[in-house]
């Protein structure tokens, strides 16, 4: 294998969450009197923190992002947090990975939501590593996969990638100078060409593909 540090996102790439967190967005929107927005818009929005996008395209500023934060995420972890499904074949790649590798989990949701629904899923053990957002959402992705690679002790980034299916993900993996795959059936990537740094898995056995090859 020519990995042996493994940085996985969530959402879009281990599960798809998608259900809760529009469900959540549409009830915020909803509370807070915002136009209304296409379900599969908010979709589109999953993978940064959310309210970022919809704050922006409201056109509105940082004391209305921290509101629209606050009401999304007592929604979200009150009532949708386990709308969620993992991918088929993700249990058993973490699994096998896991007895090769250091597997960690980089993700921009928030590190109490994660570890409730990692917990829930089963998913937690199959991890060495789990990061997420801190309360202040003062983390960013790049923050997140540095924090991985220190936890894994590695010297060498030749031998680390970040999997995950957005924009955020392989800017991260750039930043950091790792390697970088990106998954087209998530929430971000949906055709090779969207995916300008690194190599692309069109489903999870291509992924095992490349990580085992």
């Amino acid at each position: 294998m020519k990995y042996n540090v493994i940085i996985f996102d969530l959402d879009g790439t281990l599960i798809d969450s998608s259900e809760g967190i529009v469900n959540s967005a549409e009830r915020t929107i909803c509370e807070l009197g915002y136009p209304e927005i296409p379900r599969e818009e908010i979709r589109s929005y999953i993978g940064p923190p959310i309210g970022n996008s919809i704050i922006a395209r409201n056109g509105l500023g940082d004391e209305e992002l921290k509101r629209f934060n606050s009401v999304f995420r007592e929604i979200y972890k009150n009532e949708h947090l386990m709308e969620a499904y993992v991918y088929p074949g993700v249990m058993e790649l973490l699994s096998d990975l896991r007895d090769v590798s250091f597997v960690a989990i980089a993700t921009n949701k928030r590190i109490d939501y994660t570890m409730t629904l990692l917990d829930n899923m089963r998913i937690s053990p199959l991890c060495d590593e789990i990061q997420g957002l801190d309360m202040e959402s003062r983390l960013k992705k790049k923050d997140l996969v540095e924090n991985c690679i220190k936890a894994s002790g590695t010297k060498d980034r030749s031998g680390v990638v970040v999997v995950g299916d957005g924009e955020t993900d392989a800017s991260a993996a750039r930043e950091c100078g790792v390697d970088f795959i990106g998954v087209l059936f998530g929430f971000g990537f949906k055709v090779k060409e969207d995916v300008t740094y690194g190599r692309t898995a069109e489903d999870v056995q291509s992924l095992r593909d490349i990580l085992f090859s």
